[in-house]
């Protein structure tokens, strides 16, 4: 697990990684631990490392953390986010940036663990695994970085940012476990993540690389729909 704090103290820094590390020996997990003072310092530090899980103070100087977290929501939708407050009169207005979870300063060692299973089970629901050899292993891949999936023959290939992957699979057993995490059959050869849809034509799909993926006749009123439902609820911040 990958984390990252945002914090002006030091000494909350401390006390919260203290507390990070004593719940990642609980779990009997990894965990990987980057510290922030500043919400600039944050955004920076995320451009360079694959950080899954923010936990992050409301109450900071110059760049509050509801400032911070609606820049993440802009540039990291999927990024787990957990808000460390004691100023309850800000709860409020965090709320509208949909975290995670809220955790009380004044009780961390009380509700830390629970925020942290939270953010495992989230980041555990967003792996897409692929099994291998007839099931006898898998491999997972991070659904936010699968940019579609077309079928060959009997073969299946997985496109990610940068390289493409192939396995012996059928693309109607991707689209059943896939579904429900914003992936649409445009065409009886591909089944497409919304994330990376940049215009929905009836004829095909151009993806945010500029790539153009075929739209077939008898699927594209259901397909269309599918894209217009998957991102209203993908803008409102519901997890998909």
């Amino acid at each position: 697990m990958v984390v990252a704090i945002c914090d002006d103290e030091t000494s909350a820094i401390a006390r919260i990684e203290d507390e990070l590390k004593k719940t990642a020996e609980k779990l009997q997990i990894g965990m990987d631990i980057y510290k922030y003072q500043t919400g600039c310092e944050l955004l920076e530090g995320l451009e360079k490392q694959k950080i899954e899980t923010v936990f992050l103070d409301i109450d900071m100087p110059q760049m509050s953390g509801i400032e911070v977290a609606n820049c993440l929501a802009e540039r990291y939708p999927l990024l787990n986010v957990i808000f460390l407050t004691n100023r309850t009169d800000m709860v409020f207005d965090a709320v509208r940036c949909r975290p995670l979870r809220f955790v009380r300063k004044s009780l961390i060692g009380d509700e830390l663990g629970e925020a942290v299973e939270a953010a495992l089970k989230k980041t555990a629901g967003e792996m897409y695994a692929v099994s291998l050899g007839r099931g006898k292993a898998q491999e997972k891949f991070a659904i936010k970085d699968i940019l579609y999936i077309e079928s060959d023959k009997h073969y299946i290939k997985i496109h990610l940012q940068g390289e493409t992957r192939q396995f012996r699979g059928r693309l109607s057993d991707c689209e059943k476990g896939l579904g429900d995490y914003g992936f649409i059959r445009v065409h009886k050869g591909y089944l497409v993540n919304i994330r990376y849809i940049a215009s929905f034509r009836p004829d095909a799909v151009i993806l945010d690389n500029a790539e153009k993926l075929p739209v077939s006749r008898d699927r594209a009123e259901k397909a269309g729909m599918q894209f217009t439902e998957g991102v209203e609820r993908f803008v409102n911040a519901f997890y998909i």
